[in-house]
C-alpha cells in the first residue's frame, strides 16, 4: 500500500480504495469522504501517515450532506474506539504478564527458602489496584489475557486478584481493606505450590489421598502466611476461600456470616477465573455460561451480595464475550452498562451475512435492533475473528 502523509490530505476528498490506519485497521471506506473533524483528530493523535492502494478523487458522494456527516461521525466513533481499545488492551496485557512474572518469583523464593515478603506482595497488589482503577474495562477482560507459558496456579491467582479488587472497589472498601483483600487473593493458592502439579493439573478422577491433599491447601496457605507475619485477616481470607455459605465447603464447613468477607469474595473471584480457564479435563467456559452457572448456586455456594457485585462489574455478558445481536450482527462486549447488567455495550465486528464492518462502531444493546440474542460458540468466534482480520 502507498504511504500517505496526513498533512497532505484535504477535506472533501475520498479514495477509490479503502484507507487504512495501519496494516490492520480500516480508517474509512471508498464511499466515505474525508472531513475536517477526522483530519483534526488524526493530527491530535499524532498520526503522521495513513495507507491505501487507492487514489484521491473529487467529492462525488451521491448522498446528502447530512448522510456524509452521519457516516463521518460513525467513522470517528469507531476509530476512537479502535485506537483506544488497541492501546488499552496492549498495556493491560503487558501489566498482566509483569504480574505473572512477579508472582512466579515470589513462589520460587517460597519453594526454595520458605519465605514470603509481605511488603513486596502488598506493593504489587497496590499496582494491581491502580491498574484496575485506571484501565477497568480492559483489565476485567481476563479471558483475553495470553499466558500459555506460565504455571496455571500463577495465572489463576493473578486473574482472581484482578476480579477481587474490582469487587472490593465497587463495594467501596476502605483502601487498607482493599489491599488486604488483594493480598489474600494473590496468595490464596500458595498452599498448592508444594503439591505435585500432576494433582491439580490432573485430567483423571482423584483418589482419596489426592483429594485430601487438595483440600488441605487452604490450611497450608494459612500456616505459611501466618509464619511469614501476614495480618491475621489476610491469613483467614486464604483459609476460608473455599468455604461455601451453606456449610458444604472446606476446611471447617463454615456457614453464612461465619465466613469472612475476604473469603466470600475470593471464593467468587476464584471460581469465575477457574471456570473461564482451560483445564486438562475440560475446555474453558465462556463468561456468560460461567455467570449463569454461578447464579444457580447463589445463596448455597456463593454469597449473594458478592455475586451480585461480580455481575454488576462484568454484566451477564462479561467483557470480552462474543455475541449475536438481533439484527444479525456479531461483536464483542467492550463496556458494561451500570443501569442494565443485561445490556452491555458491544463493538460490532461482523455484519449480517458475514459482511466485514469497516468502522467497528460501538452500540448500546438496550436498543431493540441491537439486543443480544446469545453468546457465540467457539466455532462462531473463530469465524468472526477470521472475517474481522481480513482487509
Amino acid at each position: 500500500m502507498t504511504k500517505i502523509l496526513v498533512n497532505t490530505l484535504r477535506a472533501g476528498k475520498y479514495y477509490n480504495q479503502p484507507v487504512y490506519l495501519d496494516d490492520k485497521y480500516i480508517l474509512f471506506s471508498p464511499e466515505t469522504p474525508l472531513n475536517d473533524e477526522v483530519l483534526n483528530r488524526l493530527k491530535r493523535w499524532s498520526i503522521d501517515y495513513i495507507y491505501s492502494d487507492g487514489e484521491p478523487l473529487d467529492d462525488r458522494h451521491s448522498g446528502s450532506h447530512e448522510e456524509a456527516d452521519d457516516n463521518g461521525e460513525q467513522m470517528i466513533t469507531g476509530l476512537e474506539s479502535e485506537i483506544s481499545d488497541s492501546s488499552g488492551s496492549g498495556d493491560s496485557q503487558r501489566f498482566f504478564v509483569e504480574s505473572l512474572n512477579f508472582l512466579e518469583r515470589v513462589f520460587s523464593i517460597y519453594v526454595k527458602q520458605g519465605s514470603v515478603s509481605f511488603s513486596e506482595v502488598t506493593d504489587q497488589v497496590k499496582k494491581i489496584i491502580e491498574q484496575v482503577n485506571a484501565r477497568r474495562q480492559y483489565m476485567l477482560r481476563i479471558t483475553e489475557f495470553n499466558a500459555d507459558s506460565h504455571n496455571y496456579i500463577v495465572v489463576h491467582s493473578v486473574k482472581a486478584t484482578i476480579l477481587a479488587v474490582a469487587i472490593g472497589t465497587t463495594m467501596r472498601m476502605p483502601n487498607h481493606k482493599l489491599i488486604e483483600l488483594g493480598t489474600a487473593t494473590l496468595m490464596h493458592e500458595i498452599g498448592m505450590i508444594k503439591l505435585p502439579s500432576q494433582i491439580y493439573m490432573s485430567n483423571k478422577m482423584l483418589n482419596q489421598t489426592e483429594k485430601k491433599a487438595i483440600t488441605a491447601h487452604t490450611v497450608l496457605g494459612y500456616k505459611t502466611l501466618k509464619q511469614n507475619s501476614f495480618p491475621m485477616s489476610v491469613c483467614l481470607g486464604v483459609l476460608e476461600c473455599r468455604e461455601n455459605v451453606d456449610g458444604t465447603g472446606y476446611p471447617r464447613g463454615l456457614t453464612g456470616d461465619r465466613i469472612s468477607s475476604y473469603g466470600k469474595i475470593i471464593n467468587i473471584a476464584s471460581t469465575y477465573a477457574a471456570l473461564t480457564s482451560k483445564r486438562p479435563f475440560r475446555g474453558a467456559f465462556n463468561g456468560h455460561s460461567s455467570i449463569m452457572d454461578m447464579l444457580k448456586r447463589k445463596g448455597t455456594m456463593y454469597d449473594e451480595n458478592a455475586l451480585r457485585v461480580l455481575i454488576l462489574i462484568l454484566s451477564v455478558y462479561p467483557l470480552g464475550t462474543y455475541v449475536l445481536l438481533q439484527n444479525g450482527c456479531r461483536g464483542m462486549v467492550v463496556e458494561t452498562n451500570e443501569g442494565n447488567y443485561r445490556a452491555p455495550k458491544v463493538r460490532i465486528l461482523v455484519g449480517p451475512n458475514d459482511s466485514k464492518q469497516q468502522d467497528h462502531m460501538v452500540v448500546n444493546t438496550e436498543a431493540s435492533n441491537y439486543g443480544i440474542v446469545r453468546p457465540l460458540s467457539n466455532e462462531e468466534i473463530s469465524k468472526v475473528k477470521k472475517i474481522a482480520a481480513t482487509k
